[in-house]
């Protein structure tokens, strides 16, 4: 069911001239390179491996938001700044 809904949605944006083609897939331009592709897709098993997320969708949130919600360095570990220049402090955990 996936792949036949991503299929149908890839033909969708071919349609519309919605895909961007960069690199060595320039030729898919070509409506019949890119049914060729297509049809490559199709005969290939595709395996999906999707389920719910561990607690439920508010523990995904919750989560997500640890690292989406902070500052990349905290105010405690900045020591200085200086003519456009930042000092921190950091550790060597390789050590």
């Amino acid at each position: 069911m996936f792949r036949g809904k991503f299929v149908a949605g890839l033909k969708r944006a071919f349609r519309q001239g919605k895909l961007g083609y960069y690199g060595d897939q320039k030729g898919l331009r070509d409506p019949k390179l890119f049914r060729v592709l297509v049809c490559s897709l199709s005969r290939q098993d595709w395996i999906v491996y999707a389920r719910p997320p561990l607690g439920g969708p508010e523990y995904a949130l919750h989560y997500l938001a640890r690292y989406t919600h902070r500052v990349a360095i905290s105010n405690h570990r900045l020591i200085s700044f200086q003519q456009g220049r930042v000092s921190s402090t950091w550790k060597d955990y390789a050590d």
